[in-house]
């Protein structure tokens, strides 16, 4: 029993060790959720090593206290490994108090233990979530606020639970993200302006060139080119105001609502807008009705986008009569909408492109429809997507929240 026990020691320390040189990596390279599955299995084994270790199970005698335990060097062990880990690790004591587990810690809010005064938002989040939750958590340091991300385990002990939350500096991905974006705004906005801008400087120019003609037939079509000038002036106001429509939606204000409500006021809107186009809609209520959190109006909206995309969709197809279905089910704990139409389909090259702003196909779209309706679903904490092809039996795009 005795040469099993240091067998297990031995094999603890090599994997006590693995696991510390894994979490190093695994947070160098942005793992995280590795490093936090390694830093569970690290204590776990930690603990198991410190129970086997065959001075655990010796008697003290005078000459030891001179040296140290096995347990002490064990707690020694697992102290420099967590030490090594380059991402701070905070211990929430049972009784509330906060404190830095590792060098990293204690660097970042500049305390030898205990955490004092420990940021709202980090006490917050530590406390009132559970254990397998995976948070973002800011708060200021050296004047500056930065965003981590956090991990936490749960650790039951005698005088009650130790949670450790391991925080990710996620500050640069962020910002990376942040400018990835910017870049990507700028590219569409500077194509769509150059696209709406080019032709108008052109025929700004040929108008006055046939206005200095004074010949009759060169106002005539002076007039012609104006009038062009004035649709593309038109059509670049409505693509900066879609702009506005998506750089300010604001946050949705939830509240329990009825589905079938919802599907009503969208029904009754789409047959006021494309009934005399021929578009015909199918409605399918939910049996029985479903109340959910959402804000109505905005949901409203983003539904009456994709109801309008599927009766274009619908009309440009004359194999087939236009119609657009719309039905609700529950899913998953919330609700998906469906919105199918009659129309050719997506092609494959557009399936993804569609959802980015101002991206379209029609002469006259202005490309914010489904972006902005994916928008909403996004904000109440769902998606908007559209369904695996169907062959030919047009798009179908399920909006969940």
């Amino acid at each position: 029993m005795d040469f099993r026990r240091r067998v297990s020691w031995i094999v603890g320390q090599g994997l006590l060790f693995a696991c510390g040189c894994g979490l190093v990596l695994a947070v160098e390279v942005h793992l995280y959720a590795c490093a936090a599955v390694l830093l569970l299995m690290g204590v776990w084994i930690g603990a198991s090593v410190i129970w086997s270790s065959p001075a655990a199970t010796q008697p003290l005698t005078p000459l030891t206290p001179l040296a140290p335990s096995g347990q002490a060097m064990q707690w020694r062990l697992v102290s420099s490994v967590l030490d090594q880990i380059p991402a701070p690790l905070v211990l929430l004591e049972p009784d509330g108090r906060m404190k830095a587990a590792n060098r990293a810690a204690r660097r970042l809010f500049r305390v030898d233990d205990r955490i004092l005064d420990p940021p709202a938002s980090l006490r917050e989040a530590a406390g009132l979530s559970a254990a397998e939750d995976r948070l973002t958590v800011a708060f200021e340091v050296s004047g500056e606020t930065r965003t981590y991300a956090m991990s936490m385990i749960d650790l039951a002990a005698p005088e009650g639970v130790t949670r450790i939350a391991m925080l990710m500096d996620i500050q640069s991905e962020i910002r990376t993200a942040e400018a990835t974006a910017l870049r990507d705004l700028m590219q569409v906005l500077s194509h769509e302006i150059m696209n709406a801008l080019t032709p108008v400087a052109s025929l700004a120019a040929t108008a006055v060139d046939l206005l200095k003609d004074g010949a009759a037939g060169s106002v005539a079509a002076a007039q012609g080119a104006v009038e062009i000038l004035a649709r593309r002036a038109e059509g670049l106001s409505r693509f900066v105001d879609a702009y506005r429509t998506l750089a300010r939606l604001p946050s949705p204000s939830l509240e329990p609502a009825s589905v079938t409500a919802l599907l009503d006021e969208a029904a009754h809107l789409f047959r006021g807008r494309w009934a005399a186009s021929g578009a015909t809609l199918v409605l399918t209520r939910p049996d029985p009705d479903i109340v959910a959190a959402m804000d109505f109006d905005q949901m409203v909206h983003a539904l009456i986008n994709i109801l309008s995309n599927a009766a274009d969709a619908a009309l440009s197809h004359a194999a087939r009569p236009p119609v657009v279905e719309l039905a609700a089910r529950r899913r998953d704990g919330g609700v998906a909408l469906v919105v199918a139409d009659s129309g050719p389909g997506v092609p494959a090259g557009d399936r993804e492109r569609i959802f980015q702003p101002f991206f379209t196909t029609k002469a006259e779209g202005t490309g914010v429809g489904l972006s902005f309706a994916r928008q909403v679903a996004l904000s109440h904490g769902g998606d908007l997507v559209l369904a695996p092809d169907a062959g030919s039996a047009g798009a179908r795009f399920e909006l969940s929240f």
